[in-house]
């Protein structure tokens, strides 16, 4: 109520204290006063330059108003009214601005929040809301509000520090998705120096396009100065996908190490089969050990950048780059590079450049002629990873956290993931009308591609049917024919390209190698099943990964189950992945839930079955092995071949007999036992076995007449004498004796 007054005439509110019932927490009275009341605490003057110093708004203003309230707290009445003010109001257009009416409201809130979420600056977002209502008077609170806010929110992640922020962040994501992994790396300090995370999703999306992977660690701008190193792949529609990301502080090879065996542990130890990177050097060395079987490829587009400054010859001689570039990715075979190579060093002097001698040494890496036999989509550039990076951007700062950067890359992730369903959606619900409308090969191929994969299959075609003609045919063996093709409009160019083609079930191979490295038949191929009149793509040459079905029977047939099946680490990952899909493609359909609940169930039973089954064959046999084993003695003792070296015995020798101990027991003075003394004076107890205890025996005529029992209850002082050691004690006879006892235990019972 004096709120709404104030603001109608124009000047702030402030609270004054609480008053309480004695012994209570019920409100005796309260009181409001002008903005302006008191006067400014004088404080002295640091130093240092202050950045900000705020005004001084007091005017000593009585203007007030006290309540009073019973002790329900149900009436209230006005105890002290001051109107008066020592001050000018605030007009009508500035009333906006008094602190106590300015206040956020939920949706405001809520669309600030997201609109800064997204990558949009706060003052955009508040001109936006302006816009909205007519001007800034009417948002209800200024610039300077909304830019608080956000900064709350921003803090709120990172309330209990930046690191255990994001660590609960992550634990709350692995709550949501059993299948979401995460591992932070510390230094000696307990510091966070990287992190890494692959969520349910992008481990299905390894295992369906984990052939080719793009990784790259250019993208720094957070609060730590942290890289970014996503782990892109590409899809069955050709579009970037996020299988992986991670954040590294330093670019050692322990930290690459790290990430890569990280997310190899996360993927179930599957390797891609080529991994784009930038030309670091320790990123090398960690990839050749943690990838050993993936061919390691360098970024082209870096190489090319750096050429002009390193071979100045590049900037004067067009010859000298075009041979270059022709290098990198025009040759088809590393006969043809080589000599492509010669003639640009011969040309442009450059036997002696540094740089071209050092790129020379990785050739392998980096030119396509010596990668004709592994699939690389025909990337040849970590342009992929870059967009993303630049998509990044806008998401995060030089002033964001880690949190921040985690959150920025989890939407970034998602919008790929809508683009794809979208796309998904358009393949489901339409079909691509072919440019040559009556080719049944066409027809066949755009009910099996993505749109995008049969716009290239469909490039391929024409560019085989109008630009490649066959010039020559020969017939190798009865059933294979090898054509000669060559670029119609190159008529004095020789180069030419092999197609071998078997006649029986068309099975064929290009020189150009370009099937295996892009994983879609190459011009040269398809215009020779178009000259013999071929009417449908051997199924071999229809790689999974393109088609409309390329999730759905990623785990529905043998050949795409791993390697190592047999390991129950990969066999649990492989199955965990399997149900994560299956889940996730039926969880809209009720009916689909309740048949594969309902099948699981008798899976479930059959298991266990089978797996009771197997344990009651496992442990007849091992019954049985046991049973053997403890028929299982000791080897007799043989006689050595040969004469013996020992020292032949003489006659008394041989028939002379061991005396036993009971004859030796003759004549000896008795022993005597005193209980008084320390037990380690008696040594008798070193010649007593453990076995012994065990094993029922007579009685030995040496302690026929000595009662056990009776002994240990009769009194300390007494003596006991024994004409021999006892041969035999029953351990059950003695208490507190065990057949294992030490022989401290014995002395000490």
């Amino acid at each position: 109520m004096y709120c709404d007054y104030a603001h109608k005439t124009g000047f702030s509110v402030r609270k004054q204290n609480i008053v309480y019932w004695a012994h209570t927490r019920f409100i005796k009275g309260r009181g409001y006063s002008c903005a302006k009341a008191g006067l400014k605490v004088s404080k002295p003057l640091r130093d240092e330059q202050q950045k900000y110093r705020k005004l001084d708004t007091r005017t000593d203003c009585l203007a007030c108003i006290y309540f009073n309230a019973d002790k329900e707290g149900k009436n209230w009445e006005v105890t002290k009214f001051v109107e008066e003010h020592n001050h000018s109001l605030a007009s009508e257009n500035d009333r906006h601005l008094l602190r106590s009416h300015r206040s956020i409201s939920t949706v405001q809130a809520s669309l600030l929040k997201n609109m800064t979420g997204v990558g949009i600056r706060t003052t955009d977002a508040y001109n936006f809301l302006a816009d909205e209502v007519g001007g800034v008077e009417n948002v209800g609170f200024c610039k300077s509000d909304a830019y608080n806010f956000v900064q709350r929110e921003r803090r709120a992640l990172i309330d209990s520090g930046d690191a255990s922020s994001l660590s609960k962040v992550l634990q709350d994501r692995q709550s949501e998705d059993n299948m979401f992994s995460y591992d932070i790396l510390t230094d000696e300090m307990n510091r966070l120096i990287g992190f890494l995370w692959i969520d349910g999703h992008s481990k299905i999306d390894y295992d369906c396009f984990g052939d080719v992977i793009v990784f790259d660690t250019t993208y720094r701008l957070n609060k730590y100065n942290l890289a970014c190193a996503p782990f892109i792949a590409v899809n069955h529609h050709w579009q970037n996908i996020f299988v992986g990301g991670a954040f590294i502080a330093t670019e050692t090879i322990e930290s690459f190490c790290w990430v890569f065996e990280t997310f190899l542990r996360f993927v179930g130890g599957k390797q891609p089969t080529t991994i784009f990177t930038d030309q670091d050097q320790a990123m090398a060395v960690a990839i050749e050990r943690t990838f050993p079987t993936s061919r390691h490829r360098l970024c082209q587009w870096h190489i090319s950048k750096k050429a002009p400054s390193k071979v100045p010859a590049f900037n004067n001689d067009k010859v000298v780059r075009s041979l270059f570039y022709y290098c990198m990715s025009k040759c088809d075979s590393e006969i043809e590079f080589e000599k492509c190579w010669s003639d640009m060093v011969l040309r442009g002097n450059l036997e002696d450049n540094r740089w071209l001698r050092d790129l020379y040494k990785v050739r392998t890496r980096w030119s396509t002629a010596f990668n004709k036999s592994c699939l690389d989509l025909g990337i040849l550039s970590t342009q992929r990873s870059e967009s993303a990076n630049n998509v990044l951007h806008g998401c995060s700062k030089a002033t964001s956290s880690l949190v921040e950067c985690y959150i920025g890359l989890d939407k970034l992730t998602s919008n790929w993931r809508r683009s794809e369903h979208d796309e998904d959606f358009r393949c489901k619900h339409g079909s691509v009308t072919p440019k040559i409308q009556h080719c049944h090969l066409l027809k066949h191929i755009s009910k099996i591609y993505t749109r995008k994969s049969f716009s290239i299959f469909e490039q391929a075609y024409m560019d085989g049917a109008v630009g490649v003609c066959v010039v020559e045919e020969s017939r190798i063996s009865e059933n294979r024919i090898v054509y000669a093709t060559q670029h119609c409009e190159s008529a004095g160019d020789l180069k030419r390209w092999f197609v071998t083609v078997d006649s029986t079930n068309f099975d064929a191979n290009c020189s150009c190698m370009g099937f295996q490295t892009k994983g879609i038949l190459c011009k040269h191929i398809l215009r020779v099943y178009n000259h013999t009149n071929v009417k449908q793509i051997p199924a071999k040459y229809v790689l999974n990964r393109f088609t409309l079905k390329a999730k759905k029977g990623m785990y529905l047939s043998k050949e795409a189950r791993p390697k190592d099946f047999d390991s129950n680490l990969v066999f649990r990952s492989h199955m965990m992945r399997f149900t994560y899909d299956l889940t996730r493609r039926i969880e809209d359909c009720k009916l689909a839930k309740e048949y594969v609940h309902t099948a699981f169930i008798e899976v479930a039973k059959k298991a266990d079955e089978i797996v009771d089954e197997d344990e009651m064959m496992r442990k007849g046999v091992k019954d049985k092995n046991d049973k053997n084993k403890g028929l299982v003695r000791d080897p007799p003792t043989m006689r050595s071949k040969g004469q013996s070296n020992n020292r032949p015995k003489s006659h008394w020798e041989k028939t002379s007999k061991r005396k036993t101990a009971r004859d030796d027991s003759k004549g000896k003075a008795p022993i005597v036992v005193d209980l008084k003394e320390e037990p380690k004076e008696y040594n008798f107890l070193d010649n007593i076995t453990l076995e012994s205890f065990a094993a029922p025996f007579d009685t030995p005529p040496s302690c026929q007449n000595f009662n056990v029992q009776s002994s240990l209850d009769a009194p300390v002082d007494t003596h006991y004498k024994f004409s021999a050691i006892p041969d035999v004690l029953r351990w059950n006879d003695i208490p507190g004796l065990r057949p294992q006892s030490t022989k401290a235990e014995l002395i000490q019972n």
